[in-house]
């Protein structure tokens, strides 16, 4: 709707959610990424791609896409000067932002921090939530706010391309809402806040004890369900698809979550993408018990050990 295949530049932060990357490459962009770190995605190294952009080469970007809470797989979360500034440069160079915010009611602190849709005065924010991390996975439900113009565009692509939602799932979850009421929602939502949090707590709690020395984290993660662990291994696809699954231990390889330098994939085939090895690995302390998180923080322990 907003990138033309085969034509288009976007702009991502880097590392991204690998579904997101798995939903561009088919469309042969040419993918920009822009650094992260443990304050989410910095405006500074935005600030430089798009002033220093090489039209001549490619297109300038139109969209930037970005996951301001728990990001997957880093768990970083935007810190508020840096969303201010992330709008402001939006703003000046005419970005249209998809914010992909499913982990916005998942945030540890009291008061949230703000989404990028609430900052917005010019109607260049699409702002995509979900119910699977609050309500139920299995729903397969989420909404989205933006601009009436935006919207109205997005819900005619929505018809063309699958009608519309499971009718059951939004009848279900209807229902839910209606007999929680706002009250209800909220105290509902706090809860499964409190449960992350204490998930998050046995996760490092483990890391800590298994892991020092061996890899190291942002323990200040301030929202979601995930951990990005950087290793002595250059290279973690190996260990992470085959030696841990063997070992029972089931976690991605940062790859999954980087497109590779350089990726203008508007003359080649996605499929003949390069490799981007990394030393990361993304950890996920949703629903493991603390038990089994801190057995396989320690089978992994002895993976990373038999590396050196």
């Amino acid at each position: 709707m907003l990138l033309d295949q085969g034509e288009s530049s976007v702009l991502v932060e880097s590392p991204t959610y690998s579904g997101a990357l798995a939903a561009l490459y088919p469309m042969r962009l040419n993918i920009a990424k822009v650094p992260s770190d443990d304050d989410g995605l910095q405006p500074d190294a935005l600030q430089h791609t798009l002033e220093t952009w090489d039209e001549s080469k490619a297109p300038r970007p139109r969209v930037l896409y970005t996951v301001p809470n728990g990001c997957n797989p880093t768990g970083a979360s935007l810190s508020l000067n840096r969303r201010h500034r992330v709008y402001e440069l939006c703003c000046e160079h005419d970005i249209i932002i998809m914010e992909d915010d499913p982990y916005f009611y998942l945030q540890y602190t009291s008061p949230r921090l703000p989404s990028l849709f609430s900052l917005d005065t010019e109607g260049r924010v699409l702002r995509f939530d979900s119910f699977s991390k609050i309500v139920s996975s299995g729903l397969r439900m989420g909404f989205v706010s933006g601009p009436p113009a935006l919207l109205e565009q997005l819900q005619l692509h929505g018809q063309a391309v699958s009608l519309h939602a499971s009718g059951i799932s939004q009848a279900l979850l209807l229902k839910v809402l209606e007999a929680w009421g706002a009250d209800g929602f909220h105290q509902h939502v706090n809860e499964v806040v409190a449960f992350y949090a204490r998930q998050k707590e046995a996760f490092f709690a483990s890391a800590e004890r298994h892991l020092s020395g061996l890899a190291s984290w942002n323990p200040h993660v301030s929202a979601g369900m995930f951990a990005w662990l950087k290793t002595h291994v250059p290279d973690t696809k190996a260990l992470i698809q085959e030696k841990a699954v063997d070992a029972k231990v089931l976690l991605v390889p940062g790859e999954a979550f980087i497109a590779p330098d350089k990726c203008d994939l508007r003359a080649q085939r996605f499929d003949a993408l390069p490799r981007s090895p990394s030393p990361y690995v993304r950890a996920a302390y949703s629903t493991a018990t603390p038990q089994d998180m801190d057995t396989a923080l320690q089978r992994l322990a002895s993976l990373l050990r038999a590396e050196q």
